[in-house]
């Protein structure tokens, strides 16, 4: 691409004709870049994790590889026959968890939370437990993760209060 610029700015600059239309070279350097779209992270006050630090660094990878970490954009996960996990998300929070009962106890927080019931085999790929959960935020990036029960019966209640900074601070 550089390369490309720097003949066209050469054409410019002595007065060459200049092509009506210039072709880049195709490239997976340049063009293949799924890792850098889809594995973004946040690191931000909207963003909990376990033990209070910010998502590690992204690696700026042209390569995509799935993580249920939090900051990171949920992965692709089959739910049900013909919904997946990206169906889940929009306009709520969302709560995936392979204990539902559990969870919807709490999930009366200041802001709607929907759960949604994980296979125990996809909470395992996520590193969930058995009573595990994830809160998806509206946009589809993880928020918060627990990796098995929760710390408390308010737990959920103070991730959506801190992710959304309703806290009255």
């Amino acid at each position: 691409m550089v390369q490309v610029l720097e003949r066209r700015r050469d054409q410019l600059r002595t007065g060459g004709a200049a092509r009506a239309r210039v072709e880049l070279p195709w490239s997976e350097r340049y063009f293949a870049q799924l890792g850098l779209v889809l594995g973004v992270a946040y690191r931000s006050a909207a963003v909990l994790t376990g033990g209070g630090c910010a998502p590690g660094p992204s690696d700026r990878s042209t390569d995509y590889v799935p993580t249920a970490e939090p900051g990171h954009r949920m992965p692709h996960l089959w739910i049900t026959d013909g919904r997946s996990t990206l169906d889940a998300f929009g306009e709520w929070f969302t709560l995936l968890t392979p204990d539902p009962t559990h969870w919807e106890r709490q999930a009366a927080a200041s802001w709607p939370v929907r759960v949604e019931t994980l296979s125990r085999e996809h909470a395992g790929l996520c590193d969930l437990g058995p009573h595990g959960a994830l809160l998806v935020r509206p946009d589809g990036h993880i928020g918060a993760r627990w990796h098995d029960r929760s710390p408390g019966d308010s737990a959920l209640q103070h991730a959506v209060t801190a992710i959304t900074d309703r806290g009255g601070s």
